[in-house]
């Protein structure tokens, strides 16, 4: 397990800091406080911790990539 801090790509504000057993993967998608989110970049991973980007998603994007 180790600490991942999500950031949102555009302002750089913390969103969420939790346990991962290990860090996401880039274009992968995650959920943070019932909302979905898609993760951009990685930055500073090492073993013991990662920075991740993201932004979310938007239900319109959900919708065209359902049908």
């Amino acid at each position: 397990m180790i600490p991942v801090q999500y950031r949102d790509s555009q302002t750089e504000e913390i969103i969420e800091r939790r346990y991962e057993e290990g860090a996401p993967s880039i274009g992968q998608r995650v959920q943070i406080d019932s909302q979905e989110f898609q993760v951009l970049f990685r930055w500073r991973c090492v073993p013991t911790s990662c920075i991740v980007y993201v932004r979310r998603v938007e239900q319109e994007m959900q919708a065209s990539q359902a049908a």
